[in-house]
Parts: C-alpha cells; structure tokens; sequence
C-alpha cells in the first residue's frame, strides 16, 4: 500500500495516458512496479497471430435468418417460411428430423410421418419461401425433447437445403454432378418461446461448392468491411479497427469471432490484456484475415 499523505489518502501515481486514446476497459490496470520487487506475471496471451488469406465462396443464394419463422397451417402443423435471394434458379428442400450422410445427402429418420418437401425458385431478390400447406409439422405430436435438442447420431430436428442452379424437375431427379453443385444446409432446433408458441434457432450451417464441405462460422463484423455484401447506399462507418479508429478491421478474435482489430493493433493489444475489446471473453488466439472479393455476376451464378 502507498504511503498516506496530508489528506490521508494515499499517494497515487499519475494517471498514464491510454494507448492509441482508448481509455480502460479495453487495457487491464496493473499497480505501479515497485524497483526490488518481482515483476508481474505476464498476461496469459498467445505468442503470435495466424494469419490466413480468405476467398469469398458463395453458393449463390442468401437466406436472410431474421426472417426464419414457422407459420400456422390450416389442419394445426407448423410450416417453415423465410425470405431469401438467389443469383440463379434452384430449389429448396424441408427435412424433419434429418440426418446428414456423405456428399451432402440428408435423409429424413422419421419419413414414414414426415416426408421431405422440395419447391424450386427462379433467380431475384426478396422472394419468400413458405412451405406448401399440408406439409408441415404438427409439434403436438412429439415429446418437447424432441424437437429442442440434437438427437443421437446427429439428427436434427429440422434441415433445409437450398441448392442453386437446378432450374426444372427432372433436374431434381437426376444426380448432380459433384463437380458443378453448390448446396447450402442449415440444421436446426425449435426453440419454445414465453407465449409456447416455437421459433427457430440455427446450429448449424454446411455449405458445399463443388464437392468439397465447408463448415460455415460467422464472424462478426466481417460484412461490414466486405464490399460485396453492402448495399450502395449503406453508411460505411463501423469498419474501422475499434482501438485506432483508423485502419480497416482485418483481425479476428478467437473463440468470439469478433473482426474488431487491425494487424498493428492486435500486436499491441496481446501485451496490454487477454480480452475482446468487444465483448471481453477470453481470447485464445488471433486470427489475421486478408479476404479477396470476387466480383459477383448479377445476370447469374457466382464466377
């Protein structure tokens, strides 16, 4: 403890100007080294940043998750609608229940209740997907467990495909070619709400370009520095690095997934603390991302 002075409180040193103009909580506080007296212990931080360069991959459809809800049908199920965009014609198929097998396949566990459904679309912005009615699901048949949790061996309760570039029915029959096929899956739980009514929730999220899986994680704040996913009109502010207000975001914080930090200030940041600037959970890695936009065809597909 310091040493009191005329006014019995004690001595404190002055205040230390806050690194790049940031004041606290972004920095942890540490008490002033006394000379003699063992130096604090480091700040547990990883030793270096990953740094990887990302293509843009779009399976040519955009689903706007805000919109994802279940509707009332006339005989009591509960039908999936949402809105979307697509960048080309394609189809959207409803699995109850689902399962995923190898090259993208889902199968329906509990088909001899419900049956998948498929609806195709045409390219254009702001549809709306609703499932035909007589197709839904009626939840009060089924134990709540049921519908709120992952079942074993990975089924879920709830999975929609949408696949892009799959402009007739016979085409549907037919087996894609792995080669020429993008698939975006989106695996989910029904969540019961105050007024017992269900909602949706997404956990997961697979997307397949080509033949090959990919895993998708969102990363927040990414968009905003992402030219292809902004509108014209959009305010361009928030893009910024959240310490220096002055580079562009393209440092990622690992496990919360904030983009919040440029390269030089993610190098400063490790050494002052080991919080997200942003919603102050444990960093266990930094994650450095250079993202090469792809120009996007409007009259079709994704090039």
């Amino acid at each position: 403890m310091g040493n009191a002075g005329s006014s019995g409180r004690p001595n404190l040193p002055p205040p230390r100007p806050h690194l790049h103009g940031v004041p606290p909580p972004y920095y942890h506080q540490y008490p002033p080294w006394r000379p003699g007296a063992a130096a604090p212990p480091p700040v547990p931080f990883p030793t270096h940043v990953e740094r990887h360069r990302a293509v843009a991959v779009s399976a040519g459809v955009n689903v706007k998750g805000h919109t994802l809800r279940l509707d009332r049908d006339d005989d009591g199920g509960h039908l999936l609608a949402f809105s979307f965009d697509a960048d080309a014609p394609g189809s959207i198929t409803v699995y109850f229940f689902a399962q995923e097998g190898d090259d993208c396949v889902l199968k329906g566990t509990k088909e001899n209740l419900l049956k998948p459904v498929t609806v195709t679309f045409k390219e254009g912005h702001g549809q709306e997907f609703r499932q035909p009615s007589g197709t839904g699901i009626k939840l009060s048949m089924f134990e709540e467990s049921e519908l709120t949790k992952v079942g074993e061996d990975r089924v879920f309760p709830l999975a929609f495909k949408v696949e892009v570039g799959v402009p007739s029915k016979q085409e549907l029959e037919k087996k894609h070619d792995a080669e020429d096929s993008k698939s975006l899956v989106k695996f989910a739980v029904f969540v019961k709400k105050d007024s017992a009514e269900y909602g949706i929730n997404i956990v997961q999220q697979i997307l397949w370009v080509n033949g090959t899986r990919y895993v998708l994680q969102e990363i927040y704040g990414i968009g905003d520095r992402n030219t292809a996913d902004r509108n014209v009109n959009e305010d361009d502010s928030g893009k910024e690095c959240v310490v220096c207000l002055t580079e562009p975001r393209d440092t990622t914080v690992l496990p919360c997934r904030h983009m919040c930090l440029c390269r030089e200030c993610a190098q400063t940041l490790r050494f002052q603390t080991n919080k997200c600037p942003m919603c102050r959970q444990p960093v266990e890695s930094l994650l450095e991302i250079k993202v090469d936009i792809m120009p996007r065809h409007h009259e079709g597909g994704d090039q």
